[in-house]
């Protein structure tokens, strides 16, 4: 080797692997046995020099490990996509699988819980029932989803959820169905949430009487309520204000989903204003605001992040498809997270029950399988309780 040889091979850059020598052996007698099973089917004359090779490689590996120690994060990803793109197309071999190993090798292990979001309530634990708190920074209402114990009544699980939820601690205020009374009439064809509060609603300013009734109709779409009997002390009717008697009709118009983020920096997912006439529609609409914001709810975030965009919507009966750019990019599972569960909260306003995601980026977030189409949850921000 003459020297200008030797200078240019210092010159190269020092290319480091993190991975074990465990590891790298299982690599190599994963390629050695793929080689023996290609024989086995078709004879070619450069199979023995091939694992020649191979054995080279690794006594290469053995006597020189510094060589393949990580020098940078760069160098890392390469090696990480280098290998991925080898075992993609080739069966588990020696109860090895390339998927799994894949996610061994890369950069950092996907969480399966958050720091920050309430992720919402599933439909395979049980049914919800939602009691909604203000926020004292912004007097926004959240709506926080509770299991509901359907051998009890509505009021034993209010009454239940009033005592065990420690409010405080999450920076919220008393919530504003916490002097009402409640049952749930299902004998009907109309099932109806009875509503009494022992005062009239006279005295209420407008913020508190938007409150209440958004909390109001809050609970009782959570329980399938279709009207709702508004009592004063157990008689018929109740005010609100200067908004005059309360509405006994649920709205079923839909919202858009935003995120709002608490004093404790917890994020939520909360519902943005109505979406009215032509304007509600079509889900289009919804997801657009969600993309660029409300002007008039400045405290609410987008629940689809600036480096995420829509690129199809497919709508076919109950189940719709969404399909992300392929430049879309989240910064983590937690993001991702927030965004599918807004979308689902939304599309199940339109009558969808299951959602097809693709281009994400991940292959599981949290507790859903991305390669099928995900079951709605049945509502946002599920808090348990012991």
């Amino acid at each position: 080797m003459n020297d200008r040889t030797k200078s240019l091979l210092s010159q190269l850059p020092v290319v480091k692997d993190e991975r074990s020598k465990q590891t790298i052996y299982e690599n190599i007698e994963k390629k050695r046995n793929e080689q023996m099973l290609k024989s086995t089917k078709k004879k070619t004359p450069w199979i023995i020099p091939g694992i020649a090779a191979v054995m080279v490689l690794l006594l290469a590996v053995l006597i020189t490990p510094g060589l393949f120690t990580q020098n940078n994060d760069a160098s890392n990803i390469a090696i990480t996509q280098s290998d991925s793109n080898e075992t993609s197309s080739t069966p588990s071999i020696n109860g090895i699988d390339s998927k799994a190993e894949q996610a061994t090798l890369a950069p950092a292990e996907e969480p399966t819980t958050f720091n920050n979001y309430i992720p919402a309530f599933q439909q395979s634990d049980g049914k919800s029932v939602v009691i909604s708190y203000p926020d004292p920074v912004s007097t926004l209402l959240v709506p926080l989803s509770f299991s509901l114990d359907e051998s009890k009544s509505i009021q034993e699980n209010i009454d239940f959820i009033l005592t065990n939820f420690p409010a405080s601690d999450y920076e919220f205020e008393r919530t504003p169905l916490s002097k009402a009374t409640f049952e749930f009439i299902t004998t009907s064809e109309n099932p109806t949430l009875v509503v009494s509060f022992p005062e009239p609603g006279d005295g209420l300013s407008s913020i508190e009487s938007i409150m209440l009734n958004d909390s109001v109709q809050q609970l009782a779409k959570s329980l399938g309520a279709a009207q709702i009997n508004w009592q004063t002390n157990g008689e018929e009717g109740y005010t609100l204000g200067n908004f005059g008697e309360a509405d006994p009709v649920v709205n079923k118009e839909p919202t858009p989903f935003y995120l709002y983020e608490s004093s404790t920096g917890r994020h939520y997912l909360v519902n943005g204003p109505a979406l009215q006439g032509k304007e509600g529609a079509e889900m289009d609409v919804a997801l657009s605001l969600m993309k660029n914001g409300d002007p008039n709810t400045p405290s609410l975030i987008p629940s689809i992040p600036a480096s995420v965009s829509i690129y199809s919507f497919d709508g076919n009966g109950s189940e719709a498809t969404i399909a992300f750019t392929e430049e879309s990019t989240f910064a983590s599972e937690e993001e991702a997270m927030q965004t599918i569960e807004a979308i689902m909260l939304v599309a199940s306003q339109y009558d969808y029950a299951t959602i097809r995601f693709e281009n994400t980026g991940f292959d599981k977030i949290g507790s859903y399988s991305l390669d099928k189409p995900l079951t709605i949850p049945s509502s946002p921000n599920s808090i348990p309780l012991n």
